[in-house]
């Protein structure tokens, strides 16, 4: 009983610890299974080890508990014990070896890069256990190119091709590791000879499209899914895919083709939610209202409530976008911090700040450690220029949590900006850069925190790959000041252009561009 209060006070570590206590007269899985859920959201590691293991304990064949322990296991740097409960969740897995092996990699990758070592030697433990399993050397590739270690996934690839040449997911591996190295011929070729005369062709190009996309080879991506259209014209994936990709580079046209085929299929849901950005960007409010409205089923719901309020907000109905928030929020508790935060963006967008500090901070008497109302509030202090203010409530979310990578970069960037304490910034953005290498808000947070330590060609690498990842319009006039700076004034007109056209009222964007017009 003073576990169940002491959840529906939001108290997790509290709940768990009492659940623990009952769990000593009580022999109940799902009562551990449960204290194992709270006691990680409590984020107590200690907590947690005890009740996965209690919960190990009244499930010994659950795979779930033992991926617990061994994570929790893996942080603290114990290899015996990670290596003990990795063997049991491959020997025991129901798919085979082979799946086993892909789901302690999938567990293994979950470490930041600084684990990257570790991460590392306990899986080539594992696989010298299985030398001759060909899964065992895919699941090292795949766990290699997580970390960018290239050539060991390369070996790894080559190994399972050896051990199951007819296994294409193995060829695919090896593919996967050529793009990232650079060699897209090579890729290009080789896909090409495993969808020659191929039942599968369709999947294989599939596959192949979306790993280009993921190494951020969009022309070759959308050329891919357009391929796999030829094999199949209707194929809903390829056709949302395009889609995406198309919107994306303000294409709007033909995104719209793409996206309208799949209103009446399985996708017609997400083709909605699409077609509904889409109208809004193109400030076809009306319109964008009806498609969000389609959106009733699935996650997309709530995103598709949210985009609502803020169209309405655009039609300058602000108070009535706030009574929608306040009103899903009653209706759907379980999202009511979820709608709250939009309505706090939504104030912010359209600088009421006065009313977003005031909802916050009323929100944070209520939740005074929620690390995204601290967040948000951060942001509006920002606005209001209370820099002190707004590192404040930074500084609480990473006293909570010291590793969030969000916050950490949110303050490197806002010293950047703000201060001249650039050495600090550099360790908070490179705190935030080992825990989320490949988010692109972080690189072009060391982008722009490089440029203004005077170092342009070094700020060009972050934000040209940050660019490609995510073509955001901070990062197009980040990227476009600093080509500027290099002397190559067309290039960064072009940037500034492009995105202008996607967002023509972006302050930042605008701004950058109407100083270097001077």
């Amino acid at each position: 009983m003073a576990g169940e209060l002491a959840a529906g006070r939001n108290e997790p570590g509290v709940a768990a610890r009492q659940f623990l206590a009952a769990l000593q007269y009580l022999d109940d899985p799902d009562l551990a299974r449960r204290a194992t859920g709270l006691a990680l959201g409590a984020d107590d590691a200690d907590l947690l080890l005890a009740a996965a293991r209690r919960w190990h304990e009244l499930a010994p064949n659950a795979a779930d508990p033992r991926e617990v322990i061994a994570s929790v296991l893996l942080q603290r740097g114990e290899i015996a014990g990670t290596l003990e409960q990795c063997r049991a969740i491959i020997s025991g897995h129901p798919g085979g070896l082979g799946d086993g092996f892909r789901n302690v990699a999938h567990l293994l990758s979950q470490t930041g890069s600084d684990q990257a070592d570790l991460s590392l030697l306990i899986m080539r433990k594992l696989v010298n256990e299985w030398p001759d399993e060909a899964g065992a050397h895919h699941a090292l590739g795949v766990l290699a190119i997580r970390f960018g270690r290239l050539d060991l996934a390369e070996a790894a690839a080559e190994r399972a091709i050896e051990l199951a040449p007819d296994d294409r997911e193995h060829a695919m591996l090896q593919v996967g590791v050529w793009l990232r190295a650079g060699r897209l011929e090579d890729a290009n070729r080789r896909v090409d000879e495993l969808t020659r005369g191929s039942g599968d062709a369709a999947t294989l190009r599939m596959a192949y499209a979306r790993m280009l996309l993921d190494a951020g080879r969009r022309a070759e991506a959308q050329q891919a899914f357009e391929a796999v259209l030829k094999l199949h014209r209707n194929d809903p994936d390829a056709h949302y895919a395009l889609g995406v990709l198309q919107a994306s580079t303000g294409n709007y046209r033909s995104a719209k083709s793409h996206f309208k085929v799949l209103l009446k299929g399985p996708r017609s849901q997400d083709a909605a939610m699409q077609l509904g950005r889409i109208a809004e960007a193109e400030h076809e409010y009306e319109r964008a209202l009806d498609y969000y409205g389609r959106v009733v089923h699935g996650p997309g719901a709530i995103d598709a409530a949210t985009r609502r309020a803020a169209v309405l907000a655009d039609l300058g109905k602000i108070d009535e976008a706030r009574a929608l928030l306040q009103q899903l929020g009653q209706r759907l508790p379980q999202f009511g911090l979820r709608f709250l935060l939009a309505e706090g963006e939504l104030l912010v967008e359209h600088n009421r700040y006065d009313e977003a500090l005031q909802l916050y901070d009323d929100a944070l008497m209520d939740q005074p450690d929620e690390p995204d109302l601290l967040y948000g509030r951060s942001l509006v202090h920002e606005r209001l220029d209370r820099i002190d203010q707004a590192e404040d409530d930074l500084r609480a979310i990473l006293g909570m949590a010291p590793d969030d990578a969000r916050a950490l970069n949110a303050l490197g960037y806002m010293l950047t900006v703000h201060t001249d304490r650039y050495d600090e910034a550099a360790g908070l953005i490179g705190r935030a850069l080992g825990l989320e290498p490949e988010d692109p808000a972080i690189q072009d947070s060391m982008g722009w925190l490089e440029f203004k330590r005077g170092n342009p060609d070094a700020a060009l690498e972050w934000l040209n790959r940050a660019y490609a990842r995510f073509p955001d319009p901070e990062v197009a006039a980040h990227l476009g000041e600093v080509l500027w700076s290099l002397g190559r004034r067309d290039d960064a007109g072009e940037i500034w252009r492009n995105a202008l056209k996607l967002h023509p009222d972006h302050p930042l964007l605008t701004e950058t561009m109407e100083r270097f017009a001077q």
